[in-house]
């Protein structure tokens, strides 16, 4: 009797390797599979997808989760959240705007900047961007991905004291 219980312990150990093994692997493959084929869009991000063989782009229209093959597809997003863009001199701000991304000009956009420029490594030149634009000759209406949401006077929030 004592030797079909030791079968059935050495059955099982190598069992609950096998298992262990198994789940190891699935695990390994899930974490490939999310970090190569998944993308994540937040409801403030827009995102887009390059098409490697066509050159085509597909905007992508809700917030959520996106698999796309990644010898194919290439997923961006960008943050069209407002920001304050501001020119100053001396620690003192002497013009600022409040402006956000269009995404009615990606096209525009990645032709004048490239598919990096604001995604991924980049995402900090985006600001700058709009501010080149919003702070030109036109204030930035000749540009189609920008979004002018307010200008902020220097002086505005500042009570003026009467004499």
């Amino acid at each position: 009797m004592q030797k079909v219980w030791d079968k059935i312990g050495e059955i099982a150990i190598k069992l609950g390797i096998l298992i262990a093994g198994i789940a190891g692997i699935c695990l390994i493959g899930f974490i490939v599979f999310r970090i190569f084929w998944v993308t994540s869009v937040d409801k403030h991000e827009f995102a887009f997808s390059f098409n490697r063989f066509t050159g085509g782009i597909e905007t992508c229209t809700n917030s959520g989760w996106y698999v796309r093959a990644p010898i194919k597809y290439s997923v961006y997003t960008i943050d069209c959240r407002p920001v304050q863009i501001t020119i100053s001199a001396n620690q003192r701000v002497l013009n600022a705007k409040l402006v956000r991304f269009d995404p009615e000009g990606i096209e525009t956009f990645i032709k004048w900047h490239g598919m990096n420029a604001a995604s991924g490594m980049n995402s900090g030149n985006l600001p700058e961007i709009l501010k080149c634009y919003a702070f030109d000759s036109v204030n930035g209406e000749d540009c189609p991905f920008l979004e002018v949401i307010q200008e902020i006077a220097p002086n505005q929030g500042v009570l003026n004291e009467k004499k």
